[in-house]
């Protein structure tokens, strides 16, 4: 466990700040499956634990958005993190895992076009052009 520990902080501390977006929505995305697991298996510790980290991370992006930069993006983000974090919220109250469903697709796919971003931005520039 240390091991992974320390893989992980070692990708974080060497992550562009695109790729620390794409780990944060991975991180997201596998809380959110763990908090469904636990509500299966009626483990209240771990969908409380699972839920409650995905809200940190999604209040986190929610909070960081940069509504006067950001444009129409931003307030689309907003809007999407509104609804993961409803979302999130009647999962826990209703102890329905496939209310989660939904938020997983949907910050899937932003996550996918947030890798896009990190890719490309590795990708080397053609000088001239």
């Amino acid at each position: 466990m240390l091991g992974a520990r320390a893989y992980a902080t070692t990708q974080v501390q060497t992550a562009s700040p695109v790729q620390v977006v794409v780990l944060l929505y991975d991180g997201t995305i596998q809380a959110m499956k763990l908090a469904q697991e636990g509500m299966r298996k009626n483990h209240r510790e771990d969908k409380a634990r699972f839920l409650g980290r995905a809200l940190r991370v999604v209040s986190e992006l929610s909070a960081t958005l940069n509504m006067e930069q950001g444009g129409v993006v931003a307030k689309d983000l907003r809007r999407v993190y509104e609804y993961v974090i409803h979302e999130l919220t009647q999962a826990n109250l209703l102890n329905k895992p496939e209310r989660l469903d939904g938020p997983i697709r949907c910050l899937g796919v932003i996550r996918e076009a947030w890798q896009e971003l990190a890719v490309q931005a590795n990708k080397p520039q053609a000088v001239g052009m």
